[in-house]
């Protein structure tokens, strides 16, 4: 095959935003009932963006960055926590969110539909076992020609790089690819610099960053002929 579908998976095909409020709202419920869950929340997104950087960098390993991300929440929360009940709230968090993985409606279905024109890559910043996990779990691995991690290849979205490593090893050309994302900056930006189509995945429906000509815009992975109909009409 000459052509491809670059996807991000999380919030892309995976529902991760699902699955970790579904863990914190556990983790909540057990250790900070006495808190409002929608500062909890805020508190957590923001200290799991920063420790997933430092994951990124290699600077820490995943559980430990787990830990140090609740420690400093419960710390935005005026609580010190010990070190035991650090471990035991990163560890019912990282239960909470492994029962609750599900690939977002209609993923698999789409993948299903492009399999027999397109070659699929998925795009991630993440590490490689976790995202290869995910795939297996939720029933995405088997549509997947190639899975590039941030982790694995030492270069992240937006980052030309990692978009040309997708492309060499998919065996493709930027002209022949389209990429999917939810991140306009991440996805939608670090494709087009690289020369890539892009379709921005976009469930919430918030305003476009940019007037960029040219990117296409879905709301939903169904119903999966029109949608892979969209995705196919931007590649050569």
């Amino acid at each position: 095959m000459s052509r491809a579908v670059l996807f991000d998976l999380d919030d892309t095909l995976f529902d991760h935003r699902r699955s970790a409020r579904a863990a914190l709202r556990q983790v909540h419920r057990v250790y900070a009932a006495g808190f409002d869950f929608e500062a909890f929340e805020q508190h957590h997104a923001r200290y799991l963006e920063d420790m997933h950087l430092e994951v990124l960098a290699g600077r820490i390993g995943l559980d430990d960055a787990r830990r140090e991300r609740f420690r400093r929440v419960f710390e935005a929360l005026g609580v010190a926590l010990a070190p035991g009940v650090v471990d035991a709230v990163a560890s019912a968090y990282r239960e909470g969110y492994m029962m609750s993985r599900r690939p977002l409606d209609g993923a698999a279905d789409l993948l299903a539909v492009l399999k027999s024109d397109v070659r699929i890559v998925i795009v991630t910043n993440n590490l490689l076992e976790e995202q290869q996990d995910k795939l297996e779990y939720c029933g995405l691995a088997p549509y997947v020609d190639v899975l590039v991690a941030s982790e694995d290849v030492g270069v992240s979205k937006p980052a030309r790089g990692i978009f040309d490593i997708a492309l060499a090893r998919a065996g493709v050309s930027a002209e022949s690819a389209v990429m999917v994302g939810d991140s306009w900056v991440n996805d939608i930006a670090g494709a087009r610099a690289a020369g890539i189509a892009a379709v921005w995945f976009n469930p919430d429906r918030l305003p476009r960053p940019s007037d960029e000509d040219g990117v296409a815009e879905i709301t939903s992975l169904t119903p999966a002929p029109d949608v892979a109909r969209v995705l196919l009409e931007r590649v050569s």
